[in-house]
């Protein structure tokens, strides 16, 4: 968040005085540390952290919780040979540090530099690209069978947290683990946080099993026990675990994974490295599939971190003093006054609410990246946060409209791909009028590939049933929010992860919402821009330097991806000899693809169509006002390319 120190607490180790981190340059620079100096390395990889996000922004707190547990891995295995696979990949950052990529690591999230994840092109300790939650397992599980039908000997370790252990995804994963029983170890990173407050019975075992003070009390006993016994030796030591099995059931009967099949140890303290370090060393011989439950803290040794770890999730970077102005004071933030597309949501459905008592709202592990936190607090009986479990949100909300309430899921574009099954069968099929508030609708800045909502109109379009709609402003969103709610009908309203145009785009006063109807911002008489939500104030900008060229664009303001406005549309065909279209969207299958789909069809037209949209590759991180540059959406290179096609 804005404004926020990082900085080390009173319980943070204390930095060497000779380094050890710059002369980490592998993980077999790590191995050759001596176990003494890996709570002073840990020490180390925290400070690195913390005073490189302060420039740069990005995940804290999950990074902070992670550390000790990061050291560990790379000092027990050795991942070259190895295979290691992190869950979500946003805690990736002293995964990074240790892994070669010390020397980068000040351009995290910045364009052209490293990803705030995990990235197969970054490294080869990176396999996969992922920002999506609990896959860890199925892909470690993967690699394991690949491994054991070409006889390599590899071990293959999954990080996943508590919070993602919840997804349906994980689950089946560990359903086919239990099956299969390859040698894989599954590290449960149990911090009670995705990025809200984890929930979810899941979680409340997990609470139970962290928090027993039989258990606890036992384990600590039996662990102290093994450790003086073990010496005697492989067999004894053997022997001794089975016991230690039995202890275990007696202990916490019913242990859900040891129902799976798996073979379950812990809880460890996280925050122990030399205690972690010991514990891998150990279930890394063992045979089978193991789950190591290892409890840490999330944003541990962050001073606000530690105690609000979801506001400090991730952070921007600390504000630069203005020259002159002496460099160790901190410059006053500066708030903008834009509002988010996010907030105007917000708002919106606090309208809506208050007029129907029918409304309800929906999310998957987001309530306060969709906004959502202030409905929840106000309408506490109306609102349902199901954890990262995006496919039963959006089944759990079919039912709701169902069973005569009217629900709005609010959930980001890029993981409303997760639900899509349920979206066609739940919803569509069984015509429950359910709303869908697609947050982070285009492209997303920093974040990257993982996150950008490029593709939902596409994936959507194609069903029958569905409306899809895009606001150009905060008045627009409001107004179409509440035209789909009471529409009766299923809905998905796009919005980007941008500031609300300020001031407003268009003319007023504004015309009601109707289905399938466009809207004409600016009239014109060379050719015409159909423009798709926020893209609108880009038209308009568009128009106005064309206008000192001599060219007078027409711009439309679509407001409907499906239907479209067919009888605007034709009219623009029969009378321009260009149409160009505009959207931040991909290129294949978005507005404009359906826009081309009407135009072929069209008899008279006398136009061509140019599509200004985003190119068939993935983006990589950047801001956002970077990405849309680079993909030719800025108001000037649009003026440009369309003063080019006109002659």
């Amino acid at each position: 968040m804005d404004g926020i120190a990082l900085s080390l607490d009173a319980a943070g180790a204390a930095i060497p005085a000779e380094p050890i981190l710059p002369t980490i340059d592998s993980p077999e620079d790590l191995r050759r540390l001596p176990r003494e100096a890996l709570p002073r390395l840990a020490a180390e990889i925290r400070q690195t952290i913390f005073e490189t996000l302060e420039k740069t922004g990005g995940h804290l707190g999950s990074n902070l919780g992670v550390v000790e547990l990061t050291v560990a891995l790379h000092h027990a295995f050795d991942f070259r040979k190895d295979r290691l696979v992190w869950d979500v990949g946003h805690q990736t950052y002293p995964h990074k540090l240790l892994t070669g990529r010390r020397g980068r690591f000040g351009t995290i999230r910045q364009k052209g530099g490293l990803s705030g994840f995990q990235c197969a092109q970054e490294s080869p300790y990176d396999l996969f690209t992922t920002g999506h939650a609990g896959t860890s397992i199925s892909l470690a599980l993967g690699l394991k069978a690949g491994a054991d039908l070409l006889a390599e000997d590899r071990r293959v370790v999954a990080v996943i947290g508590d919070a993602s252990l919840g997804c349906g995804v994980a689950f089946e994963a560990l359903n086919a683990a239990g099956i299969q029983k390859r040698d894989l170890l599954v590290v449960l990173n149990d911090n009670e946080w995705s990025i809200a407050k984890t929930v979810g019975a899941l979680s409340e075992y997990l609470t139970r099993v962290r928090t027993g003070p039989l258990y606890t009390g036992a384990r600590k006993e039996l662990d102290k026990w093994l450790e003086r016994m073990g010496k005697l030796g492989d067999k004894v030591e053997q022997a001794l675990e089975d016991v230690a099995q039995l202890a275990r059931h007696v202990i916490v009967p019913g242990h859900v994974f040891e129902a799976l099949g798996l073979k379950y140890y812990g809880p460890v303290d996280g925050h122990d490295v030399l205690k972690v370090l010991d514990v891998l060393e150990r279930v890394k011989r063992i045979d089978g599939v193991v789950v190591l439950h290892v409890l840490t803290q999330k944003g541990k040794g962050g001073k606000g971190a530690e105690t609000d770890p979801q506001r400090l999730h991730g952070v921007t970077p600390k504000p630069k003093p203005a020259v002159g102005e002496d460099p160790t004071k901190v410059a006053p933030v500066k708030v903008s006054p834009k509002r988010s597309f996010t907030q105007a949501f917000c708002d919106a459905m606090l309208e809506v609410a208050a007029r129907d008592p029918k409304v309800v709202a929906i999310t998957a592990a987001m309530p306060d990246g969709t906004g959502l936190r202030p409905f929840a607090e106000k309408f506490p009986d109306r609102f349902f946060d199901t954890g990262i479990t995006e496919q039963h949100a959006v089944a759990f909300s079919a039912a709701l409209a169902r069973a005569g309430m009217r629900p709005v899921a609010a959930i980001y574009s890029t993981f409303l791909q997760r639900g899509l099954d349920q979206v066609f069968q739940e919803v569509l099929v069984s015509e429950a009028p359910v709303v869908f508030a697609l947050d982070r609708a285009g492209l997303v800045g920093e974040d990257g590939p993982t996150h950008n909502g490029l593709f939902d109109i596409a994936f959507l379009r194609t069903y029958p049933r569905i409306l899809l709609l895009s606001p150009r402003d905060e008045t627009e969103l409001r107004m179409m929010l509440g035209w789909a709610v009471q529409s009766g009908r299923i809905v998905a309203l796009r919005y980007p992860r941008a500031s609300c145009p300020d001031p407003e785009v268009g003319p007023t006063p504004r015309s009601p919402i109707e289905l399938g109807k466009a809207e004409r911002l600016r009239p014109g008489s060379h050719a015409a821009i159909f423009s798709l939500g926020a893209m609108a104030g880009t038209a308009l900008k568009a128009a106005d330097l064309l206008a000192g060229r001599g060219i007078d664009l027409e711009v439309v303001n679509a407001r409907f991806a499906k239907p479209l406005d067919g009888e605007a549309l034709d009219a623009a065909f029969a009378r321009y000899r260009w149409i160009f279209t505009i959207e931040d969207h991909a290129d294949a299958g978005g507005f404009g693809s359906a826009v081309l789909e009407r135009l072929g069809e069209a008899t008279g037209a006398r136009a061509r169509l140019h599509r200004f949209a985003v190119p068939d590759r993935f983006i990589d991180h950047a801001s956002r006002e970077d990405q849309l540059r680079g993909a030719g959406l800025d108001a000037a290179a649009v003026a440009e390319e369309i003063a080019r096609r006109l002659g």
